[in-house]
């Protein structure tokens, strides 16, 4: 990542959705998809996706692709199952499935892979009211490459003591 303050923004717009699904839900297990307001997720639209589960949590199938995800997959998958993401990109969204499936309340993280970090939030939803668990899956992903090592300082000057301290 550039920095801490990156990490800190990536925290936030989890927060940020992640209070508008709780202020939705009221006292259901979950909201419906239909209680998602677009305008309200304004903001990070590009990054959500919806997900539907089959009964056994095994299948997901894409519903809604933001376009920073389309372009980070190389296709538009509405309608195509995560199995049909090459296995990298599958793992990425399979990244706190279980554990949403498996609970009413959000999931969240940062997971660090090898170049970059992952950012990632689990929220579900009901199809309709009369549902009484949810069978669809609000996510929220956000790729960020790390910053090469050779363009990141060795050293930097501290500003209380005017010396040179390890970055």
């Amino acid at each position: 990542m550039k920095s801490q303050a990156d990490v800190v923004r990536l925290i936030d717009a989890q927060n940020e959705i992640v209070d508008y699904w709780l202020q939705i839900r009221g006292m259901q297990a979950a909201p419906t998809r239909s209680d998602i307001d677009p305008g309200a997720l304004r903001a990070h639209l590009g990054s959500l996706s919806i997900l539907e589960l089959d009964s056994s949590g095994e299948q997901a199938t894409f519903r809604l692709v933001g376009t920073q995800l389309r372009h980070l997959i190389g296709a538009d998958m509405r309608g195509r199952n995560i199995d049909e993401l090459p296995a990298s990109l599958a793992a990425l969204w399979r990244t706190g499935l279980d554990l949403g499936a498996q609970s009413t309340g959000p999931q969240k993280g940062i997971a660090e892979l090898a170049d970059s970090y992952h950012a990632w939030l689990r929220l579900p939803l009901r199809a309709d009211p009369a549902e009484s668990s949810p069978s669809l899956m609000l996510c929220h992903d956000i790729i960020r490459r790390k910053k090469p090592r050779a363009s990141r300082p060795l050293f930097c000057l501290n500003p209380l003591t005017g010396r040179a301290a390890a970055a």
